[in-house]
């Protein structure tokens, strides 16, 4: 049964996330991963700080060619198989039963659907993030070295996938100090050591000014506004209200069991200290995207307890109830994902293929992100609209003085703002071009709408 219904999960699960793998157009951080992973190789490897995605995203453009479609093929396997990890996880920490809760949960979700379907590092850090979870209690439970040097190792490839999930590093930490307390003895210890002593030489390179120049270089600059509300929110939305309720709920249902503790752990520790850094640093609450797997486990277990709260087998009925509920408002999101909020993207690729059939050899085009011409529209020159926006009166005269080529300007809205917030910018677009089409696109909460001007 166990088996069957695993697979009814990883079908549906693969199902959605092949589905318009291929019609999605980039977006502006997917370009910049596809980019840097065709320029890849084994000499400048060691300058990118996340290496692994890119080897992925370079080897699934090799297998599969260099489109959309050919660029996402690896992470979305990658995605299918983050659903049986879960499933193992959730088996292992509580039963088969919550395994296939969170397992399904996961398949259905919008969210862990739209970074498989996506060339980028975060569906590798949620895989590797649950096999390192997995392996760490599963090595304290059984005090077994070879787990731990699984874990240990599926560690190092999460950070290498993305550097700052090295917080789950304090988060096993202080669950290991807890184990420690109850238990103490030489086997533990030495397991321990295996797994934290790596992990502090990076500490002590801290004392290298080089090094602190290089970590805390960016601190301090947080243009996109990301507070603690705002991270929090997003991994709120990102997992669905419901879901983050019924967690909760399972949390405090089970707040005396090891296991749950354990989640409690592996997901509140790093939220902890992003909230904190938020104050200094520009982090965002997808980077936490790999921890929700705990909140997907705990929904699982509340659901559970519903069910074996209800002994009367004629009210018993009701327990499906929850569940159902659950997966139904999952899907309803993924509904609004395909059908509505066109992938959680903006129309990047359209908006492009507008401007290809009217555009002349001496066209330029003026966008906030010029990777994204280069990419979509190679054969006009890109502008980047900061020019713009620093100095609009120099930026006319040049344009006069050149003889007033066309200029395109493409106006995607979600990151016109950030900088231009006041709209200083676009009413200079407007009052000065026409407007030539829009793509309208909504997604979680924000207007990624694109708008393309001529200037002539």
């Amino acid at each position: 049964m166990q088996i069957v219904l695993l697979s009814v999960v990883v079908i549906f699960g693969g199902a959605l996330r092949f589905w318009n793998l291929e019609q999605w157009s980039f977006w502006i951080d997917e370009v910049f991963s596809v980019r840097d992973a065709q320029s890849l190789s084994l000499n400048n490897w060691q300058s990118i700080p996340n290496p692994i995605p890119y080897f992925a995203v370079k080897l699934s453009i090799l297998l599969a060619g260099n489109s959309e479609w050919g660029s996402r093929l690896i992470p979305c396997i990658v995605g299918i198989a983050s659903i049986l990890a879960v499933f193992g996880f959730g088996r292992t920490l509580f039963n088969w039963q919550v395994g296939l809760l969170g397992s399904a949960f996961v398949a259905c979700s919008s969210w862990q659907l739209f970074w498989a379907q996506n060339a980028r590092y975060p569906v590798f850090t949620f895989l590797f993030a649950v096999l390192t979870a997995w392996f760490f209690y599963v090595s304290l439970e059984r005090d077994s070295t070879l787990y731990m040097i699984g874990a240990l190792i599926c560690c190092l490839c999460l950070i290498l996938s993305h550097t700052l999930s090295v917080v789950i590093v304090p988060a096993l930490a202080i669950y290991a100090v807890i184990c420690l307390l109850e238990k103490s003895h030489k086997k533990r210890w030495i397991n321990l050591f295996i797994f934290f002593i790596p992990f502090t030489i990076p500490v002590l390179a801290l004392a290298f000014p080089e090094v602190r120049g290089y970590l805390f270089s960016g601190w301090g600059r947080n243009e996109w506004q990301r507070s603690p509300l705002y991270i929090v929110l997003t991994l709120v939305q990102g997992v669905s209200v419901p879901i983050a309720v019924t967690a909760f709920f399972g949390a405090a249902l089970m707040l005396s069991n090891r296991s749950a503790r354990f989640l409690l752990c592996y997901a509140g520790v790093p939220l902890v200290l992003f909230l904190i850094a938020s104050q200094l640093q520009n982090v965002a609450g997808y980077y936490l995207f790999w921890t929700t797997s705990a909140y997907f486990i705990l929904a699982g277990v509340a659901c559970e307890q519903v069910w074996k709260a209800m002994e009367d087998r004629s009210v018993r009925i009701l327990g499906i109830l929850v569940p159902c509920v659950l997966v139904v408002s999952l899907l309803s999101q993924c509904y609004l994902y395909f059908k509505i909020e066109n992938g959680g993207r903006p129309k990047w690729r359209e908006a492009f293929a507008a401007i290809q059939g009217e555009k002349q050899p001496t066209d330029k085009v003026v966008l906030s992100e010029p990777e994204m011409g280069r990419y979509y529209l190679p054969e006009l020159t890109p502008v980047y609209i900061g020019e713009l926006l620093d100095n609009r009166e120099a930026f006319e005269t040049e344009w006069k003085a050149s003889g007033k080529d066309r200029l395109w300007f493409v106006v995607d809205v979600a990151s016109f703002n950030v900088f231009d917030a006041n709209e200083n910018v676009r009413s200079w677009i407007r009052h000065r071009g026409h407007l030539v089409q829009t793509f309208p696109a909504f997604s979680r909460a924000k207007d990624r709408t694109i708008h393309i001007y001529l200037l002539e």
